[in-house]
């Protein structure tokens, strides 16, 4: 499928508003199983390889200025594909990780509740909190936000590509919009897809949320924490 020319960078010639194209990783097999990924690695699965291909098409045309990325597996693998279409570095960062869901990682949820005991039971009801050895979702919501606005800060001006994960994509989307956390789960990132912020490190807004045309396929709903 032959993607049109994209024009995201536009603006007024006298903005400093930075473009930051935020992509989800592609898909990885514990994604398919269900496992909890969180700061753990996991590499892409074929289907995962062909959607991070995808991406770097669609963004062939794009005057990409600089890339960073989450250091986990499966976010640098994603990002290594665009950065060699554009010749360019990628600038790996922990700060860009996923949510460290601690004890839960590596598991189902279905294995967790088998497992983990009362407490489970009761982070189920309300995942904002953090589980053991982990943290809470205002934690990964102020790490991302810290990271977005000091990529906007140091690049005015110009077009970043993030590849980072579903928790980070989405914790962005609500500080900006003043979305509350308590509505979490009405909203999806896909794997593969990409969302646009603009502006500056004060005031930033959504341009785009969870496109997925390059991908050709309807989004896959199912049951797992974004990872």
């Amino acid at each position: 499928m032959t993607m049109p020319q994209q024009h995201w960078a536009r603006g007024p010639a006298d903005s400093k508003d930075a473009t930051l194209i935020l992509i989800r990783h592609g898909e990885t097999t514990w994604n398919v199983e269900g496992q909890v990924q969180g700061h753990s690695n996991s590499p892409l699965n074929e289907k995962g390889k062909l959607q991070a291909q995808h991406l770097a098409e669609r963004l062939a045309k794009v005057k990409v200025n600089v890339i960073y990325s989450s250091d986990s597996t499966r976010a640098l693998e994603t990002a290594n594909l665009i950065a060699e279409v554009h010749h360019l570095k990628v600038m790996a960062s922990a700060q860009l990780r996923e949510r460290n869901y601690g004890v839960l990682e590596g598991k189902t949820l279905a294995e967790a509740a088998r497992t983990q005991g009362t407490w489970f039971l009761t982070w189920q009801e309300n995942r904002q909190n953090a589980p053991p050895a982990g943290e809470s979702q205002q934690q990964m919501c102020e790490r991302i936000m810290d990271a977005i606005r000091a990529i906007a800060r140091t690049h005015p001006r110009q077009t970043i590509v993030v590849s980072t994960h579903g928790g980070p994509v989405k914790s962005a989307v609500y500080d900006i919009l003043r979305i509350p956390l308590s509505l979490w789960r009405l909203t999806w990132i896909e794997n593969g897809s990409i969302t646009i912020l603009r502006g500056t490190p004060d005031v930033m807004r959504v341009a785009s949320f969870n496109d997925t045309c390059h991908l050709g396929t309807m989004p896959v709903l199912r049951e797992e924490p974004e990872g």
